[in-house]
């Protein structure tokens, strides 16, 4: 599977990445519509994290980043938005990820896929 989309480089240390990711979603979204983007994290290091933001059809303008990615071994899980950090303290409870996609709805949901 190939993820193409725009790439930034987030901090990690004190889990201020919800929020500048957040509002790195909430920018996409302004053009493209919460529900036509899909975001990949990746590449973590002690305190970063690399993050992708594309379109789930097509490719977004801009496009700086393309990963590949494994197409089976993914694992699902379902929740809701504003419970995002809950939803990840229970992903890492069993160790690092390799790769995370995220989706969200303007109802409040999330799909979250991980790859260890």
């Amino acid at each position: 599977m190939i993820f193409k989309g725009i790439s930034k480089t987030f901090s990690t240390i004190g889990e201020k990445q919800y929020e500048t990711i957040g509002a790195f979603w909430d920018e996409m979204s302004d053009i493209y519509g919460l529900e036509n983007l899909k975001g990949l994290g990746y590449n973590w290091t002690a305190d970063t994290i690399e993050y992708v933001i594309g379109l789930k059809q097509g490719d977004i303008a801009g496009l700086n980043c393309t990963v590949e990615l494994p197409d089976t071994g993914w694992v699902s899980v379902k929740g809701k938005t504003d419970e995002l950090g809950l939803i990840y303290q229970k992903i890492y409870a069993d160790g690092v990820l390799r790769y995370e996609i995220e989706t969200f709805t303007e109802d409040g949901r999330c799909e979250i896929l991980y790859y260890r």
